[in-house]
């Protein structure tokens, strides 16, 4: 039997893991927008991070139409899918929409999850719309894949529309639409060009496509460390550089600080767990990576720092590239807040013509005071930008504003404007004839009146519609 200080002493152990569990509870990011959908399923579908996703079909907040049956699939017993997610889709044979209420607006991280477990599936080819936007034009998913998607969000709905290309059909499996933390999305970035490196601002109204999240010499982290539910993976197979005596690789054990009150950075604008690696690059040289990229679009690059290399302040200065541009030279990390070992982040945009390649680097700068480190890089984010023509993907704007909550094709809206057209047309007609008998039987002594024909009210639905324009920036 425990003596009572050994009792005492286990009852303030237990005491302190309590209060630390609740401390890591209360620091979790609690989104006042979390639609969690498994599309198709019968049953709700639990992640290994703990997330529990609901059947589409039955969520309250959560409104599934189409103006034909949608289909649930299921994916075949023999072989199981890597994920909860992955065992069942919702298929579409003609446009339907999911109106998702929304408590807060601002900006949102949708993730749209396509897992194509059966051929038809693998064929499957459309387009999807957000909030006025179209993410996906032309789409097919011939292997699994998630599109992650940072949106503004204006109204107390968003209406998330699938259309199937002729002949086609359209699935999805799972959807995620979560508020997003104010302090994710910056307002002014660097546009660097080939003469220059200038602030712009507007960026807080603008919607993106993640196309990558790195994590510079650091393990892969999964949504089960990052407080937002996003992946982050190794750089070593974007490194355009392969000679490893370039290059070192660091680890920290320490922790990593926040600047107390800040609300631009903090652990939702990324996860302690890749600011606890570094790549650095030796003095006197270059490290670069290359990302394969959509050409004729603009990138948002947000490079993470974090000094857990130097042994003391104001020692490390570099330069940083982008696209073979100098976008920051005699770069200080020191002088942004004034200790090591605190993240900081620096929001870059670049736009990219027919090359389809978007390459980054870091190198030496002459005023550093250090000999064995010339530059470090934490990770880093890319991010495509949203067109004026309404198009994330391809030159194509999308009218998404339905009355009913339900689109129409542009034929029936053509046909419903003709049939107006008409009836003006006749209505117009009647009046001068009747204006005529009126002054000819006023004329010959005889005085009448009339009354206009009373008519119902009625409502022009608007349309879903993907038109071809010339694209602005």
């Amino acid at each position: 039997m425990a003596s009572p200080p050994t009792s005492c002493r286990l009852a303030v152990l237990l005491l302190g893991v309590l209060c630390s569990a609740a401390a890591v509870a209360a620091a979790r990011y609690a989104p006042a927008d979390n639609h969690l959908l498994a599309c198709g399923a019968e049953a709700p579908a639990v992640l290994p991070d703990g997330r529990r996703f609901v059947p589409d079909s039955g969520c309250a907040s959560t409104r599934l139409r189409s103006p034909s049956p949608s289909l649930s699939s299921a994916a075949p017993p023999n072989s199981p899918p890597p994920s909860p997610l992955h065992a069942s889709a919702r298929v579409f044979s003609c446009r339907a929409s999911y109106d998702l209420a929304v408590r807060r607006r601002g900006h949102h991280i949708l993730r749209l999850h396509f897992y194509p477990f059966a051929p038809a599936l693998s064929a499957s080819r459309f387009h999807v719309g957000a909030g006025g936007l179209l993410l996906l034009h032309n789409f097919t998913a011939s292997s699994p894949v998630v599109k992650e998607f940072i949106i503004p969000v204006d109204s107390d709905v968003l209406v998330l529309t699938f259309v199937p290309e002729s002949g086609s059909t359209a699935f999805i499996n799972a959807i995620e639409l979560v508020s997003a933390p104010e302090e994710l999305v910056g307002d002014i970035g660097t546009l660097v060009t080939s003469g220059s490196a200038a602030q712009i601002d507007g960026l807080s109204s603008q919607a993106f496509e993640t196309l990558y999240r790195i994590t510079a010499a650091g393990r892969k982290v999964t949504p089960f460390n990052d407080t937002l539910w996003r992946t982050w993976v190794n750089d070593e197979k974007f490194l355009v550089d392969t000679d490893s005596t370039n290059y070192k690789v660091w680890s920290f054990s320490g922790r990593i600080a926040y600047p107390k009150g800040s609300r631009q950075m903090t652990r939702e604008v990324a996860p302690d767990n890749v600011y606890n690696s570094a790549r650095s690059v030796r003095s006197g040289a270059n490290v670069t990576w290359g990302f394969p990229v959509p050409a004729d679009s603009r990138y948002l690059v947000r490079m993470h720092f974090c000094d857990i290399v130097s042994k003391a302040l104001y020692e490390l200065y570099f330069n940083i590239y982008v696209n073979g541009n100098l976008a920051v030279k005699d770069f200080d990390l020191s002088s942004t807040n004034g200790f090591l070992a605190y993240p900081y982040y620096i929001d870059f945009i670049v736009d990219v013509k027919d090359e389809g390649m978007l390459k980054l680097a870091i190198g030496g700068s002459k005023q550093s005071r250090s000999d064995e480190v010339g530059g470090i890089l934490n990770a880093l984010e890319i991010m495509r930008l949203n067109k004026t023509s309404g198009g994330m993907d391809g030159n194509f704007p999308v009218v998404l504003d339905m009355e009913y909550g339900m689109s129409k094709g542009i034929g029936e809206f053509a046909r419903s404007l003709l049939c107006g057209l008409i009836f003006a047309g006749l209505f117009v007609a009647l009046v001068m004839l009747v204006l005529r008998l009126r002054t000819e039987l006023r004329n010959n002594g005889t005085a009448w009146s009339w009354k206009p024909m009373e008519s119902s009210e009625g409502k022009l639905a608007k349309a879903y519609q993907l038109v071809p324009t010339k694209t602005d920036y």
